[in-house]
Order: C-alpha cells, then sequence, then structure tokens
C-alpha cells in the first residue's frame, strides 16, 4: 500500500513539474534561435567571454519578442511604430552598455550601424 501511494504522489509531483515547465515557454523557437544566433555572432566579433554571452543571450531574446510583436501589431512608416521601434533598439542598445565593457560596447555600436552621440 505504502508504494502505491508513492507511486501516486511521485506522478502527481512529474504532473505538476511538466505544467509549470511548459508555462515558462515565453518566446517561440524563432526568437529563441534568432536570439542566439544573434548572441554567438556578436560574441564572437566582441570577443566576449561565456558569461558575457550569456548576459547577451536574454537582451537578444526580449529584443526580437518585442520586434516580434510590432511586426504583427502595427504597419512598418506609421509614426507609432517608429517610435516603438525607436524604444526597442534603445533599451537594447542600454542592456548591451551594462553587459558589455566599454571597449565591447564601442565596437558593438559600430557593427549595428548606431554611433554613440545618438
Amino acid at each position: 500500500m505504502k508504494k502505491i501511494i508513492t507511486l501516486c504522489l511521485f506522478v502527481f509531483g512529474l504532473f505538476l513539474a511538466t505544467n509549470t515547465a511548459s508555462a515558462q515557454q515565453k518566446f517561440s523557437s524563432e526568437v529563441t534561435t534568432a536570439a542566439l544566433t544573434k548572441t554567438v555572432e556578436l560574441g564572437k566579433a566582441l570577443k566576449a567571454n561565456k558569461p558575457t554571452q550569456e548576459l547577451m543571450y536574454p537582451a537578444f531574446q526580449e529584443f526580437y519578442a518585442k520586434s516580434e510583436t510590432l511586426n504583427s501589431s502595427f504597419e512598418t512608416g506609421t509614426t507609432e511604430y517608429s517610435a516603438l521601434e525607436k524604444k526597442i533598439n534603445d533599451r537594447l542598445s542600454s542592456q548591451m552598455n551594462e553587459v558589455l565593457n566599454s571597449e565591447q560596447y564601442t565596437k558593438y555600436l559600430e557593427l549595428s550601424g548606431q554611433s554613440e552621440t545618438e
């Protein structure tokens, strides 16, 4: 009897863990793939170490998720679209500034086509 109750509790625990894990999947696979690709690409270009790349990855995930939402919600070329696009880009830039050192951040700005005066 003890074994049956233990087995039932184990199965119930697995059921709860599975639901929790699937609820945390908030980014689509396309966003995840794009963020990972960009992180690896920029990591090599900036000669960033593994911990720095691990900090860059969530920033790119957020950027691509918000960009995807923006593209599906607004028409390209409208003033609302442009304003929100600038906010998303500014957010990514500020996150990169926090993660990268000054030399890497300067190179990041060059590679992304932005200048420090913007």
